[in-house]
């Protein structure tokens, strides 16, 4: 690459594009003819996949986290990597992008999950959740890092809690004042020393709010079905599927006590 156009080359030279991708440098070649017809059917494709974008971009910090790893074994961008994993997530309706939240993935990879319990509302900026530390017996370290990723719609952003060890058995999430009173949408995941992840697990969505459930008798105030009738911004809210993902860290309880120290 460098002996033919020279190092940092970038740009579009004839037909021939440089970029550096990852610090490397690369080529591609562009078509000789492009026909643009403009469908309706191209334009809503396009629409789908700029809304898409646009969304993963504002999880670009629990990506990096969740998504690095496998990202990188097969090359491609956490965000690409993403999109491609949760592309059933994702839909148009009346040019509004639709996202199925209870199906979506942020964190994919072979660590050992915690089985995370119910979400608790410590007050309007914080969230807690205690989890059992090693549910499946796997080889794992209890200096694993637990994290907690959210979403709300009302501010259309993503936020990361502090990381807790594996052995801490709970992780506390806490919000930015912009966040209070606010629904949220709730994954846990973890992340060992090697940067790889477990499955991220969608713990449900919610209000923070601890005096939310006063007015719901026998509610709980974060429900794990992904649904709710929340305003949004370019994002809408859709029923998680009749086949939910099967989660590795919600675990049945056991039947042998607790689990072994890691």
């Amino acid at each position: 690459m460098d002996s033919v156009f020279g190092a940092g080359f970038s740009g579009r030279v004839g037909n021939v594009v440089g970029y550096e991708w990852r610090g490397r440098q690369c080529v591609r070649s562009l078509p000789k003819d492009f026909h643009d017809a403009k469908t309706p059917m191209q334009l809503e494709q396009r629409s789908l996949f700029k809304q898409t974008v646009a969304f993963a971009g504002r999880a670009k910090d629990v990506l990096h986290l969740g998504l690095s790893v496998p990202s990188r074994d097969i090359q491609m961008t956490e965000c690409n990597y993403f999109m491609r994993l949760n592309k059933r997530c994702f839909s148009l309706v009346d040019g509004v992008l639709k996202v199925d939240f209870a199906e979506l993935v942020v964190s994919d990879g072979p660590v050992a999950p915690v089985a995370f319990g119910a979400v608790r509302v410590v007050d309007d900026r914080t969230l807690a959740v205690d989890f059992e530390k090693n549910p499946l017996h796997r080889v794992a370290s209890s200096d694993d890092k637990v994290y907690l990723a959210a979403f709300c719609p009302d501010l259309n952003s993503f936020a990361l809690s502090q990381p807790s060890r594996r052995g801490a058995k709970s992780v506390e999430m806490n919000f930015l004042s912009p966040y209070s009173g606010k629904g949220v949408h709730l994954w846990g995941f973890v992340v060992d020393r090697a940067g790889r992840a477990s499955l991220s697990e969608y713990l449900g969505y919610g209000l923070l709010d601890p005096e939310a459930t006063e007015y719901e008798e026998d509610t709980d105030a974060f429900a794990e079905d992904g649904t709710g009738d929340v305003p949004l911004m370019d994002v809408e809210l859709v029923r998680g599927g009749d086949k939910p993902r099967a989660s590795a860290g919600r675990m049945p309880a056991l039947q042998s006590g607790n689990p072994p120290d890691i």
